[in-house]
């Protein structure tokens, strides 16, 4: 019996750590994502110069290529997210599951919103409307949460809403900009053109402002709760709890700003229609 527990502890100890880049490279999802996302850009690129020749030039065709292929991955981060928060996350009861139990659903989410934030970073720089500071700071911190909530892991209870669910205003989002990219689709489009905005208001107003905050502070009461606490397991040093609370504080910030934006093109756009119809009153 000793040297059968023996061998069966050595044997433990033989047993294959997981590595950062197994969890995030060798299992082939980040890279089919990155690489498939790359290709689609590089086909439809020229495509799009070439069929749109007047209305949808080199800025127009390089920003609709990059729309059509973002749609993509925050399509399936949207799904997955919804999915996972309305029927896997029953489990996470308590803070410590909330903040360190690992969900599958969470995992789908991490690995296509980690790809997706990188690869938009990097091809932020080939363009001057796409690499705006702030927008800078967004992917790179987005891809930071995603590598910790991966490798560690940590937070997936969090990051099914906050990297999944919250893309759901995205997806209509990829409409409004084709119509703002491609003038002549919305003028052929009205409706699509005005139901794209509308569904990307109440959507973003929804999910990235009502229940963001509401999720938000729940994420606090649990991280300061832990931190208070000081009985955070070693694998995830306080450190890691507060970047992360710090980085929520910027995000929620960063979708009040985008929210403001939101209100002020709103208005600009009831002006102008308002505008159109004293014109033709007058006429």
């Amino acid at each position: 019996p000793g040297s059968n527990s023996t061998f069966a502890m050595a044997k433990a100890k033989a047993a294959p750590v997981a590595t950062p880049m197994d969890l995030i490279w060798n299992d082939g999802v980040v890279p089919a994502w990155l690489g498939g996302m790359t290709v689609a850009f590089i086909a439809l690129f020229p495509i799009l110069r070439t069929v749109f020749p007047k209305t949808c030039k080199q800025r127009g065709a390089f920003l609709l290529a990059f729309e059509l292929v973002a749609a993509v991955p925050l399509f399936m981060c949207a799904y997955y997210g919804v999915t996972g928060w309305f029927f896997e996350v029953d489990d996470f009861v308590t803070k410590e599951q909330r903040l360190y139990s690992v969900s599958p659903a969470a995992v789908k989410v991490l690995q296509t919103n980690f790809a997706f934030q990188t690869w938009d970073f990097a091809i932020s720089f080939l363009h001057k409307e796409l690499n705006a500071p702030e927008m800078l700071a967004h992917h790179s911190l987005a891809a930071l949460l995603c590598y910790w909530g991966l490798t560690m892991p940590y937070m997936h209870y969090y990051a099914i809403y906050f990297m999944g669910v919250a893309e759901v205003s995205s997806v209509p989002l990829v409409l409004v900009d084709i119509c703002k990219y491609y003038p002549d689709f919305a003028k052929r489009f009205p409706l699509v053109d005005l139901l794209s905005k509308l569904a990307f208001a109440l959507l973003f107003v929804a999910v990235r402002d009502v229940f963001w905050v509401y999720t938000a502070v729940t994420v606090w009461k649990d991280g300061v709760g832990i931190l208070k606490a000081g009985n955070f397991p070693a694998k995830y040093p306080g450190y890691i709890t507060a970047s992360v609370l710090v980085a929520n504080a910027f995000f929620t910030t960063l979708q009040i700003v985008w929210t403001g934006k939101l209100l002020q093109g709103a208005t600009e756009l009831f002006r102008k229609e308002d505008a159109g119809e004293e014109k033709k009153k007058d006429a």
